[in-house]
């Protein structure tokens, strides 16, 4: 089934983070580094959904991010948070989940923003020694760049997702 999700694309040389992905995150073929704004959904229609992005960003100003530090999720994913805009974001996150999308809001997770790194669970089972081996290779990551656009793209989580539309911010 396909869905719709809104995501942002970080302007950077993803080739490290690549690389790094390619070994850790079963996903890093389907979709480049991103931090996820709006989850996937599927009852949406796309019109209406670009149609909200579009008015939700529509004032919005770029703002700098910065993403460093590492952390294990709930789930055994580990995490590249964001330090520097992580306010920003969580406020456009909330932005975007009002309106048509505000009972979509997943209410059984609290939204930290993001980039993806890795799985660690294989097996129905969290593999401690990998992750903890994957913390040391990640070593000091340290991302800098502008928060400048908004993506809404559509998948099925097996193919490649496809981009619909980018909004540019101020």
């Amino acid at each position: 089934m396909q869905s719709l999700a809104v995501v942002y694309f970080p302007n950077i040389n993803s080739s490290k983070i690549n690389n790094f992905r390619r070994k850790y995150d079963p996903n890093w073929k389907i979709i480049p580094p991103h931090i996820t704004l709006v989850s996937p959904l599927s009852d949406i229609p796309e019109d209406q959904l670009l149609k909200h992005v579009e008015e939700v960003i529509r004032y919005l100003k770029a703002f700098p991010i910065n993403l460093a530090g590492l952390t294990k999720s709930f789930d055994d994913y580990l995490f590249l948070l964001v330090k520097e805009g992580n306010d920003e974001i969580m406020s456009l996150h909330d932005k975007l989940y009002s309106g048509m999308l505000v009972n979509n809001l997943p209410k059984d997770v609290t939204f930290v923003p993001h980039l993806t790194l890795g799985y660690f669970r294989k097996d129905n089972h969290f593999h401690q020694e990998l992750f903890e081996r994957t913390l040391e290779e990640a070593g000091e990551l340290d991302i800098s760049c502008i928060f400048d656009s908004v993506t809404i793209i559509k998948g099925d989580e097996l193919t490649p997702a496809k981009i619909i539309r980018t909004f540019k911010l101020k």
